[in-house]
């Protein structure tokens, strides 16, 4: 698939369509690693309750996701005033930077594509900051170069690195971007499935600070599209005020209040990514070809050692046999050795790691 930045979705993971008819593999079908839903997918009875649902297309959907709103403060513990739900995490990076227009964007990379996106599209001059897989990076230090007026993106834990960063190492940050008179977006789609949500700064209610938040990623509802945006009382006021009031639709509406009563679901998944994520390390690093960069969500980003390897024979050749990997040599600072998987049930990892051995076999 194209490494390109500017075709149809940045070269975003999960296009599964695109996949099967450039690679057509055996069964018609594909193991879609290359998208970092939760692998449980959504919790059970959700598909019967949106069936049922159906009928009710006919009405407009509850204004500002009213109900589902009021659900969600109440689950992530802040003031429901903080809160904007969307459709999906990616429309609130771009709402954001459309409304604050910042004069300049600082982006980290290798990162996700579409904070650079959002930031040519509102007319931003982008900036990039490094953050190199598997290196430390004195936070504080980011904003040294910032002004007023200028944004900067964090990704916690980063994608594709899968690097958790800690609370106390982030107020720091927090405060070093405000001392500046600029503002700070934090990315917090994926903490949900890590199990560390002591490290999210949503409780923290500071004038420069917004939180982006993926539900899709967290119930396994990619093609929903819902996520939610937590920021300043007075600024999420005016956008909730003047935006569209029916941004998210019904089915996504009744499909988070249904995954805000399911019990144990949250516990379930991250009981099994723990554990699958630790599979899957142990696997490919007892390969001796390939560097499993140390993360805590549920996917890992991967380098090849092996001399001559390059990413885009690796993805053909398993996707050729059904099983999709995310290559990763689009995100900047990365080349053509690294790639990205996600964590995914023992049935799929096995498969994986079984395409993975035949292809090194061939090698």
């Amino acid at each position: 698939m194209s490494r390109a930045f500017d075709d149809e979705t940045g070269g975003h993971g999960g296009d599964l369509k695109k996949a099967l008819k450039l690679w057509n593999p055996a069964d018609g079908n594909l193991v879609d690693f290359s998208s970092n839903i939760n692998p449980l997918g959504p919790p059970p009875g959700l598909l019967d309750h949106l069936r049922e649902s159906l009928p009710d297309m006919t009405a407009y959907p509850s204004p500002q996701a009213r109900e589902l709103r009021a659900g969600l403060a109440s689950f992530f513990q802040v003031v429901e005033k903080r809160l904007l739900l969307g459709n999906g995490a990616n429309e609130l990076i771009h709402l954001l930077h459309l409304c604050n227009r910042p004069k300049r964007v600082f982006v980290p990379a290798p990162s996700f594509s579409e904070y650079e996106r959002a930031a040519r599209l509102c007319g931003a001059e982008v900036v990039r900051y490094s953050l190199p897989p598997g290196e430390d990076v004195e936070l504080p230090s980011l904003a040294e170069n910032l002004t007023r007026g200028d944004l900067l993106i964090f990704c916690n834990p980063n994608n594709p690195t899968g690097k958790l960063y800690l609370r106390r190492e982030l107020c720091r940050l927090a405060d070093a971007v405000s001392g500046q008179g600029a503002d700070l977006m934090i990315d917090e789609s994926f903490i949900p499935l890590t199990g560390s949500d002591r490290e999210s700064l949503r409780d923290l209610d500071k004038e420069n600070l917004w939180v982006i938040i993926s539900l899709t990623k967290l119930w396994g509802l990619p093609g929903l599209r819902l996520g939610c945006m937590i920021g300043p009382e007075n600024n999420i006021n005016h956008i909730t005020r003047w935006g569209d009031p029916w941004r998210v639709n019904f089915l996504a509406q009744r499909a988070g209040l249904f995954c805000l009563k399911s019990r144990g679901y949250i516990e379930s998944s991250l009981d099994l990514i723990s554990k699958e994520r630790k599979f899957l390390i142990d696997k490919f690093t007892e390969m001796e070809v390939f560097h499993v960069f140390d993360g805590s969500a549920n996917y890992l980003l991967i380098r090849s050692l092996l001399p001559g390897f390059t990413v885009e024979r690796y993805q053909e050749y398993l996707a050729r046999r059904g099983v999709l990997v995310r290559r990763a040599d689009n995100f900047p600072g990365l080349d053509e050795r690294y790639f990205r998987i996600a964590v995914r049930r023992r049935e799929e990892n096995l498969r994986l790691v079984a395409e993975t051995v035949a292809f090194l076999k061939e090698q």
